[in-house]
């Protein structure tokens, strides 16, 4: 692939954080509704022409130029020539509908939708103590956004433990606070998730 279009400029991390949050909760809201097996299929059809679309730019530098003119406002640069963070979220979105009951993906997802993108923002802009690559405030936001998020759905009538939420949300921020190799939009949903089964088979 060629180099990155001289048009590419860093994203601003509110832009790319509300896009996040919009387009991440768009999953686990329609898992509130729909059969397990009509999101499985959804998702699995959107993942695989997202995934085609990836592939195609980067054998093709006029449809990678379009891409990037597309959604340059909400891309990193490393991702001109990689897996969006998007491919991943939908990878998670995919892997987490087919293997968890439906509220325990619900939360894991919207705990990448929404704990995820506030870190970033609230670390970017007030951000001081640095812990493991982040920043400490970044994760305590991330680590409040999440429990609320389960505070929320359990309101609306989530069949998920508090212990359960607890330690999901836990894990959620220590998946976004600590950098491997592995994209946080994979590792974030798929630990939460895993995380709370567990927990709800041993309580």
């Amino acid at each position: 692939m060629k180099p990155k279009p001289k048009f590419f400029s860093r994203p601003s991390p509110l832009k790319r954080g509300l896009f996040h949050i919009f387009a991440g909760l768009s999953i686990p809201i329609a898992a509130l509704f729909l059969p397990q097996m009509v999101m499985v299929i959804s998702v699995g059809v959107v993942t695989l022409i997202f995934l085609l679309i990836e592939v195609l730019r980067w054998k093709n530098p006029a449809v990678n130029r379009l891409f990037l003119l597309v959604f340059k406002a909400v891309l990193r640069e490393e991702e001109t020539s990689r897996l969006t963070g998007a491919s991943y979220m939908l990878i998670a979105s995919l892997i987490a509908v087919s293997v968890f009951q439906r509220d325990i993906a619900v939360l894991a997802l919207s705990f990448l939708a929404i704990g995820d993108p506030l870190a970033t923002i609230i670390g970017r802009h007030w951000g001081r103590k640095r812990l493991w690559g982040k920043t400490l405030e970044g994760d305590l936001m991330c680590l409040v956004s999440c429990i609320a998020v389960g505070f929320v759905f359990q309101q609306v009538g989530l069949d998920v433990p508090w212990p359960a939420i607890l330690l999901g949300a836990l894990s959620a921020t220590v998946a976004q606070a600590v950098s491997l190799p592995i994209n946080d939009n994979l590792t974030i949903p798929l630990l939460a998730g895993l995380i709370m089964w567990i927990a709800e088979i041993v309580m």
